[in-house]
């Protein structure tokens, strides 16, 4: 028989049937899943157990009839005299009550003084406790508790996601959103029964002082951590699924608030340490700042270039075609991605040899409201890349013009965070990356340096009015358009 099947037939609680487990009063067997399976026999002594403890009878005495250390008429008729002896008590407590109710006395004249003196000394007859395991009903601990895993198993996919595959973690896409959704999930199903088997705790728990093991007080065994995870997943968390995970997360609140058996609790029991709410709290905010710093230095050891140290023309080309599309450039770097000219881009990659290069598979980009994308100018020492340059100008061209700002971000990151001395802070690739596209994007000079790389640009442009909503540079009517850039980003001397 399964758990419910017997919890129906011997009209107890789950709570009540694990208690006598622990107890040593019930020995079920287990099926080769691990899973109890409850005999005929159980069910008897179930019921056994039901019918003396309504008879007030203890578990000393029940347990001492059970092994045959005393015969049930002996405990029996040792136990009826304490029956008498309370059902004297309970007729001195109405004849108490009677007289209180003579006096006509109320609440507020109640003289508690007068009527405790007339009452007996308390009974020494044993008093009958529910049978349950002991229960920890600090709901908000256990939720904070799983929080800090949950960041744990969330800051183990970004830096995967990030240092093994360059993907950005910040983005909102599709991708993005269903893998930080499910890969958590699955790391916990596979990690915590590990953890639970070996160690009772996981780092959550651990810092909540809570501790989960088998009701007799060893450590799980390994289906039964794995059923409290997946249970946990299912009932607690709705799989974090949008609503029914709010629906689970509040059933759970009550359900742990009114002190009931939840459905991860069938087979083990969790324990709470004894520690200082304000100290709890403290070291919960410490670790949840620490989880969003490692998060953040995850998410930008992402932008870091695949090739470091001192790059050749064609390690640096493919660090830039990583970046780009990192920071997910979908147009030619000499377009605005808020541009309203009616035009058909895909971005462009640098070969080898530093050439702008059609994506594989794509046709011909056009861009001509804005003119070609710049040739690269490449200075090498001993194999090395030491300077990197590119100058453009339009003179008397009815065209726009762009900042190239996310051009030199790009490839300003793909160049800086490569050197052997940089390290992510303070200086991080987004910085770096929105600093350069911010000051592009003014049209003036200016200079940026960083790991011991110097970059310079210089700007100078008449006869145009810029538009601010979409960061370009129109010609004005009846003027003489001129526009001219340079760009260097060369290793510090």
């Amino acid at each position: 028989m399964t758990i419910k099947e017997i919890e129906n037939l011997s009209g107890m609680t789950r709570a009540n049937i694990r208690f006598y487990e622990t107890e040593g009063l019930l020995r079920p067997a287990r099926n080769s899943n691990g899973y109890r399976n409850y005999s005929e026999e159980d069910l008897n002594t179930l019921r056994k157990i039901r019918l003396l403890r309504t008879l007030h009878l203890s578990l000393e005495d029940i347990r001492s009839v059970s092994l045959g250390q005393s015969t049930l008429t002996e405990v029996l008729s040792a136990h009826i005299p304490h029956l008498k002896k309370s059902a004297e008590d309970l007729e001195h407590c109405r004849s108490i009550c009677s007289q209180i109710c003579a006096d006509g006395t109320d609440y507020r004249t109640l003289d508690a003084e007068h009527y405790l003196s007339l009452m007996d000394s308390p009974s020494d007859a044993p008093e009958l406790k529910e049978d349950t395991l002991m229960k920890v009903t600090s709901p908000w601990k256990r939720f904070f508790a799983r929080s800090i895993d949950f960041s744990i198993l969330n800051l183990i996919t970004d830096c995967f996601l990030a240092m093994a595959l360059h993907i950005n973690v910040r983005s909102f896409s599709a991708g993005i959103l269903i893998y930080d959704w499910i890969a958590p999930m699955l790391l916990l199903l596979l990690l915590e029964p590990v953890l639970l088997t070996l160690t009772g705790t996981t780092p959550g728990k651990l810092l909540f002082g809570l501790r989960v093991t088998a009701p007799d007080g060893s450590r799980l065994s390994w289906q039964d951590a794995r059923y409290r995870t997946w249970t946990v997943l299912r009932y607690g968390y709705g799989f974090s699924l949008p609503i029914y995970h709010l629906v689970r997360l509040y059933r759970s609140y009550q359900g742990c608030k009114n002190e009931e058996m939840l459905e991860w609790e069938i087979d083990s029991v969790l324990t709470l340490k004894s520690k200082s709410t304000p100290l709890q709290a403290v070291e919960f905010l410490a670790a949840d700042a620490l989880l969003l710093f490692l998060s953040f230095l995850a998410g930008q050891s992402g932008a870091l270039p695949v090739n470091r140290g001192s790059l050749t023309t064609a390690e640096f080309c493919e660090n830039y075609n990583q970046l780009q599309e990192y920071y997910g450039i979908s147009r030619p770097v000499n377009v605005p991605d808020t541009a309203v000219y009616n035009y058909m881009g895909i971005p462009m990659i640098l070969d080898e040899n530093g050439v702008w290069q059609n994506l594989p598979n794509y046709s011909q980009s056009f861009t001509d409201n804005f003119g070609e994308l710049p040739a690269l100018q490449f200075t090498e020492t001993d194999d090395s890349v030491t300077e990197i340059s590119f100058s453009q100008s339009y003179e008397d061209e009815n065209r726009s013009v762009t900042s190239y700002g996310d051009f030199m971000a790009a490839a300003a990151v793909s160049y800086i965070c490569a050197q052997d001395d940089y390290f992510l802070l303070p200086v991080t690739p987004d910085r770096i990356y929105r600093e350069i596209t911010e000051k592009a994007g003014t049209y003036d000079d200016f200079t940026f340096a960083a790991a011991g790389v110097i970059i310079e640009c210089r700007i100078d442009h008449s006869g145009y009015t810029p538009m601010e909503h979409n960061s370009i540079l129109v010609p004005e009517y009846g003027q003489d358009p001129y526009y001219s850039i340079e760009f260097t980003m060369r290793k510090a001397e």
